[in-house]
């Protein structure tokens, strides 16, 4: 993989995100399904807003720092962004219910195909070399 394509399919995983999280902000859902979703209980997590926010905004900090070091091949950016996508798949579990449309569904599911493939070649592929300097 050249160098430029690796960098693109950076800047295609941030452009996804942005675009799910924009979706979001414009749910097409009903008001009714997001009134019931309101109504389940609330996990633990949630249920302290501080401690949602602060292990948030660390989550959110850290895969911001770890795509700009893969941006820049940085040696130690392969391993906060991949130990940054493993503590996300834990801790996603502890948010609780959740409701969706299919455009946030779309675009949330291609942000993450997208994030597999640069985690893919920043290790198996020819750029992986370029972090190692």
């Amino acid at each position: 993989m050249k160098d430029s394509s690796f960098r693109t399919l950076l800047c295609i995983n941030v452009a996804l995100n942005v675009a799910a999280i924009v979706a979001v902000a414009f749910p097409t859902y009903s008001d009714s399904l997001s009134r019931a979703v309101e109504s389940e209980p609330q996990p633990w997590l949630m249920s302290n807003m501080w401690l949602a926010g602060g292990a948030t905004a660390l989550l959110l900090s850290a895969w911001i720092l770890g795509l700009v070091g893969l941006f820049f091949y940085k040696r130690w950016a392969r391993t906060l962004a991949l130990y940054t996508t493993g503590l996300t798949l834990l801790a996603t579990p502890l948010l609780g219910t959740s409701v969706s449309s299919g455009i946030e569904n779309a675009l949330f599911e291609a942000a993450s195909i997208t994030w597999g493939a640069v985690l893919a070649a920043s290790y198996f592929s020819s750029v992986g070399t370029r972090f190692g300097r």
